[in-house]
Order: structure tokens, then sequence, then C-alpha cells
């Protein structure tokens, strides 16, 4: 076996080597700015959603009025392989509402750390995160590190989480992630998720890397 990273390092200037972190023209399949934006806005309706009580008149509108919009897209839709959502390096998230909006700050090719504020979309309960919601990030944070850089791309064999303490609804966290191993098709990576001092998760996961013949 060869050894990446026994723990997490400290963070090394920008991201000069994870190019698919930042470079807005890497694969990117369209939408322009105003995409980003119609995510954002779709963030905070979901996070809009989950937070209110609305009356009959206003849930029934609103019902309506998204049925509108779906049909509205639905000339628009493409394979895909031409899809915009999820599809934007670029941006945060890639550009998707489905996990948790990982926003990176600096790392190298073996690891990457940022932020992460998880909406009232993602409340499980009692002011803290869905455990499910956890695992999407890590899977998230962890799947485009592994496949970063010149790397061959690769697909997650297993996840493991640790739930450490409570992770709050609402609050800027700390996302850290690395490389531990790499031995063959098998590469090992580790994330924590603090909040301040306290350490809310950490996970560990397996990817392999896909043969010419995978999808």
């Amino acid at each position: 076996m060869v050894p990446i990273m026994t723990e997490d390092p400290a963070v090394r200037g920008g991201f000069p080597q994870i190019r698919s972190w930042q470079v807005p023209a890497l694969r990117s399949p369209g939408g322009g700015a105003e995409y980003g934006d119609m995510i954002d806005a779709l963030r905070d309706f979901l996070d809009g959603v989950a937070g209110a009580a609305p009356d009959t008149a206003t849930t029934i509108e609103l019902a309506r009025d998204l049925r509108g919009w779906s049909d509205r897209l639905a000339p628009a839709a493409v394979p895909e392989r031409r899809q915009i959502f999820a599809r934007r390096l670029d941006l945060p998230g890639r550009g998707q509402t489905m996990s948790p909006n990982f926003v990176p700050i600096a790392g190298d090719r073996d690891s990457v750390h940022g932020t992460v504020r998880f909406g009232r979309y993602f409340l499980g309960g009692g002011g803290a995160v869905h455990g499910g919601a956890i695992p999407l990030l890590f899977d998230e944070v962890l799947g485009r590190l592994c496949n970063s850089g010149d790397r061959a791309p690769s697909r997650t064999a297993y996840l493991h989480t640790d739930f450490r303490a409570i992770t709050p609804v609402g609050k800027e966290l700390t996302v850290r992630g690395w490389f531990v191993s790499e031995e063959g098709r098998k590469r090992v990576l580790r994330a924590e998720l603090t909040d301040g001092e306290t350490l809310c998760a950490e996970a560990e996961g397996l990817f392999i890397v896909l043969r010419p013949d995978q999808p």
C-alpha cells in the first residue's frame, strides 16, 4: 500500500491542482451565471417551505404555480449527458440542491477544506440536521476530491459515518476531507464536520476506480 496521508494535513495554499473545483470552463454544460442564481433561489424556496406553515389558499396557489413551472420545463428536457443540474463544477454544490451546499476554501490535490451551512430543509428535529443529510455531504466532498486532478473516475464502495455530536441547522460549519491511502483501484479517504471545536461527525469512504468498460 502506498500511503498518501494519515491525518488531516495543514491546508496549503489555494486550489492549483483541484481544477474541477474551480475552473468555470471545465466540462461546463452551460446555463450561464443565471443558472446559479436559479439554484440559489430554489435552495431558499426549499428552506422556506420547510420552515413555513402556509394557509390553505397559499398552499393551493403554490401547488398551481409549481405545476405550471414543471409544465414549462418539460419541453426543455434533455438526456442525462446534457443536463445542467449537478454538473456545473464551477458552482457551489455543482449547481444542485440534493446535497448540502459545500463551499471549498482551500486545499490541494490530496485534501480540501471549506464550509457548509445546512438550511431548514435539512432539519431532522430539535434544531439538528437530519442524519441522512450528513453522509450526503461527506459523499459529495470525498467523491469530488477522490476524482479531482488527473485521477481516473471512481465510485463509492462504502461510506461509514460516525455521529459524534449534534450538527446544528443554520450555522456555518467547517468540513475537511483528505486522502488516507491508495492501492490499485482502491482509494480510502476520510472527512470530518466540525462546529467550532466540536466534532459533529466524521466519515471514512472507500472508492473504487472504474474499469474502462464501466459507466
